[in-house]
């Protein structure tokens, strides 16, 4: 005579109950490791677009500063001597100075040295001799 078996009695002949506590708590473990890498990168993204928007800001300020000395009316302008000149940005965070040296690469030409600095963690020029941030561009000028 055959005898019948319900499904918990087949169930529990296989041995498949579920999970247990351990495994749970090891897979939360692998989890939560797994969340932690993802929080560092994007800390590590925001740092890297931040750092990004600030040399692209001082690219630009380079730029502008260039085309205002180049369209300079006056090859002897004051701005366009030896002197090291210097200015600020308008938001006072980023530090722009440069030096134009006279009859280079040829007679009647000046070449213009212009960088623009920036602390990360300060406003104003105090520290524009730290050089870890900073955009330098050169440009000849001249007298036509």
């Amino acid at each position: 005579m055959k005898t019948q078996t319900t499904g918990i009695e087949s169930r529990k002949s296989d041995g498949n109950l579920g999970f247990s506590l351990i495994e749970v708590l090891i897979a939360m473990a692998i989890f939560a490791i797994g969340i932690l890498a993802v929080g560092s990168l994007q800390i590590s993204a925001v740092n890297n677009n931040a750092s990004a928007r600030m040399r692209t800001e001082a690219t630009t300020l380079a730029s502008e500063k260039a085309e205002e000395l180049m369209s300079l009316p006056n090859y002897d302008d004051p701005l366009l001597d030896t002197d090291t000149h210097s200015d600020a940005s308008p938001n006072n965070i980023y530090c722009i100075a440069w030096t134009a040296n006279i009859d280079s690469p040829i007679a009647n030409a000046k070449t213009i040295t212009l960088s623009v600095r920036w602390s990360d963690g300060e406003t104003g020029c105090a520290n524009f001799d730290q050089k870890e941030n900073q955009v330098d561009i050169d440009f000849i000028r001249a007298n036509l």
